[in-house]
């Protein structure tokens, strides 16, 4: 049995790392013949130059930004989140055990026909639903905030939170999928 649950954040930094690739690329390229020719800060292939390092720039920021972290534990009979964001505490929130009637994870907006049925993505959340409410809400909400899970990860959640309430609804093809 777990005493702490520790999920990170999974990045996939493919998309910054390749405007960091173009956009240093591109603007080396531009400024290559800038020195041989006249020198003028109101040069158009200095500027573009300039503006693609300010976005290279950019993106080594976006690259080296802390990713979340996310603890789960149980005191008594309450569920205790702490969300840190590299060694900063971001949030901390508490669920008692016996509130949470279901459990699913469901994609943010409906999976296409040709899409994967769990695949790594932002699309999908771990919702849960109160006792006697009928509507399903995130466990991992934070305003503003995109970070990614995979669905394995969100699965040891729903793990960690049935060893404690082993009565918690979960979907037969999730339940299966996963066997929780």
């Amino acid at each position: 049995m777990y005493q702490k649950l520790h999920i990170f954040e999974e990045e996939t930094n493919l998309f910054w790392g390749l405007i960091i690739l173009i956009c240093a690329s591109a603007g080396t390229f531009i400024l290559s013949d800038s020195f041989i020719s006249e020198w003028s800060l109101l040069n158009a292939d200095q500027l573009s130059a300039l503006a693609l390092f300010l976005i290279s720039f950019l993106g080594i920021y976006k690259l080296s930004e802390p990713l979340y972290h996310f603890i789960f534990f149980f005191e008594n009979d309450i569920l205790i989140i702490k969300i840190k964001k590299g060694e900063l505490d971001v949030d901390s929130f508490s669920i008692p055990v016996r509130d949470i009637e279901a459990l699913k994870f469901s994609p943010h907006y409906p999976c296409s026909s040709n899409e994967a049925l769990f695949d790594f993505s932002m699309n999908y959340h771990l919702m849960w639903r109160k006792k006697n409410e009928p509507d399903y809400r995130k466990l991992l909400d934070l305003e503003s905030a995109n970070f990614t899970l995979k669905v394995n990860d969100i699965a040891d959640i729903m793990r960690f939170i049935l060893q404690q309430n082993p009565n918690v609804s979960i979907p037969k093809a999730q339940a299966d999928y996963f066997n929780l």
